[in-house]
C-alpha cells in the first residue's frame, strides 16, 4: 500500500509539472508571436495621433493587398471620425473622413447580402491600386476561403478573388 501511494504521488506531481510546463509554454509561445502585431499596433497609433492628430483610437486592423496596411479607426480632437491608412513603413499615412464612403457594416451587409458566406473571416481597410478599399475575407457555402475588395467611396467590388 505504501508503495502504491508513493507511485500516485509521484505520477501525480510529474502531471502537475508537465501541465505547468505547457501552460507556461504556451503562454511565452503566444506572447512572441503577438509582439509584432503589437509593435505595429503601437507605431501605428503613434502615428495616426501625430499626423491625424485623433483623439481616440476605437479600432485597429490590417490588410495585405498589393502590400500590407495598417487602419487606426478614431475620432480627431475636432470629433470627425477617420479612417487613418499607413503604409507598414510608416511612410504614406493616407487620412479618410468615415462619412467619405461606406462603413464597416455597410461593407459587410453587401457581401452577406450578395455572397451569402458561413462565416466572415475577415473585415479591413487598406489601399488598392491607390484607392482606399475594404477588404473582406470569407468562406463560401463550399468551405472555401474568399477575398472580396471593395471601393470605400461607394461600395463596388474592385476585386474578386474565390476559392484560395
Amino acid at each position: 500500500m505504501k508503495r502504491s501511494r508513493k507511485h500516485n504521488s509521484h505520477w501525480f506531481l510529474i502531471f502537475i509539472a508537465a501541465v505547468i510546463i505547457l501552460v507556461g509554454g504556451s503562454s511565452i509561445v503566444y506572447h512572441e508571436v503577438r509582439k509584432p502585431i503589437d509593435s505595429a499596433k503601437s507605431q501605428s497609433l503613434k502615428i495616426a495621433k501625430k499626423y491625424a492628430h485623433l483623439k481616440t483610437e476605437t479600432n485597429f486592423s490590417w490588410a495585405n493587398s498589393e502590400q500590407t496596411f495598417y487602419t487606426v479607426t478614431g475620432v480627431t480632437k475636432q470629433n470627425i471620425p477617420v479612417y487613418v491608412i499607413i503604409s507598414n513603413n510608416g511612410k504614406k499615412i493616407r487620412i479618410f473622413k468615415q462619412s467619405a464612403g461606406i462603413d464597416r457594416n455597410d461593407a459587410l451587409k453587401k457581401i452577406w447580402n450578395n455572397y451569402s458566406p458561413k462565416k466572415v473571416t475577415t473585415i479591413s481597410m487598406g489601399i488598392y491600386k491607390q484607392k482606399p478599399v475594404w477588404e473582406v475575407g470569407y468562406m463560401n457555402a463550399s468551405g472555401q476561403l474568399c477575398l472580396k475588395t471593395l471601393n470605400f467611396k461607394n461600395g463596388t467590388v474592385v476585386r474578386s478573388v474565390n476559392d484560395i
